[in-house]
């Protein structure tokens, strides 16, 4: 639908990413006005695990629209989507687990705006120079908000092939929740189950099939992927959710906070047997020690 340029705006200097819209053919005009809707939406939304549109607008003398937005690259300089790092390279579970989190915290947001993304895969994440996880790419976005898809100007269309007068599904083949393929919308819990098959064939190399075994996988894995996606993957929708996966507390830290207590001890048996004090008053042993913070430990 576009092709993606690395600008630079001539008067502040800064580098921007120009997405071009290129879509030709009879759903051109749907893509466009979907186009259009994207930037607008893009505009009004704000988290960090986000593309940011700054711009959207239809070139004078070409009519072609654009939207000028953040310009996400890794460290390199160079743009790096998950899809082609898993090319390059196995992620480490402790990697996927981060941008999991990531990419939960970016749905919820979205979700909790009324906006369904419906094309969550690989090819549509990005990795910024400080190595996190951001949504992009939202031309075939569902907005269920009226308010806000009044204020963006976005309708509602029903798209359908001319030939069969089938109706279009938007979003990619393999990543579609059991209920869109059987002919129902898009809700928040497609986009949770999308990520679910975007994970787990990151993490496993393989596809995600419902109704097969392909879970049993996971018991070559942490024990962490086991409680987070059986909630992505479940079969009815309204049992879909994003867990928030319980941190393991590592060795280095229970080392490092026994070492604390005990040196907190010392000084305050030091303090109460130095000689030249006077006799403190009795106090409690709350107000001789602090108290460290909760941890959930596995």
């Amino acid at each position: 639908m576009a092709e993606v340029y690395e600008v630079e705006h001539t008067a502040l200097g800064v580098r921007r990413a120009m997405k071009v819209f290129r879509a030709e053919g009879e759903r051109a005009e749907l893509l466009r006005s979907r186009f259009l809707a994207e930037g607008r939406l893009l505009a009004r939304l704000d988290h960090p695990r986000l593309v940011k549109v700054y711009d959207c607008d239809v070139d004078e003398a070409s009519g072609v629209p654009y939207l000028t937005m953040d310009l996400v690259v890794g460290m390199d300089g160079e743009p790096h989507t998950l899809s082609s790092l898993h090319k390059d390279r196995a992620i480490a579970e402790s990697q996927l687990l981060a941008w999991y989190g990531d990419l939960a915290d970016a749905l919820a947001y979205i979700h909790s705006a009324g906006v369904v993304h419906r094309d969550i895969k690989p090819s549509n994440i990005l990795i910024d120079s400080d190595g996190h996880a951001v949504l992009a790419d939202f031309g075939v976005s569902r907005i269920s908000d009226d308010a806000l898809r009044k204020e963006i100007s976005a309708e509602v269309t029903m798209a359908t092939d001319a030939a069969t007068a089938a109706r279009i599904v938007f979003g990619t083949a393999n990543y579609l929740a059991p209920e869109v393929q059987s002919g129902r919308a898009a809700t928040p819990a497609a986009d949770i189950y999308a990520l679910g098959v975007t994970l787990f064939r990151l993490l496993t190399g393989v596809w995600y099939e419902p109704d097969s075994n392909a879970l049993d996988l996971l018991d070559g894995y942490d024990k962490v992927w086991r409680g987070i996606f059986p909630a992505l993957l479940a079969e009815s929708p309204a049992d879909r959710s994003l867990p928030v996966p319980r941190r393991r507390l590592s060795g280095r830290l229970v080392w490092m906070s026994a070492v604390i207590a005990a040196a907190l001890a010392l000084a305050a048996a030091v303090w109460l047997a130095w000689p030249s004090r006077e006799a403190p008053p009795e106090r409690s042993v709350d107000d001789i020690f602090f108290t460290l913070p909760n941890v959930t430990m596995n």
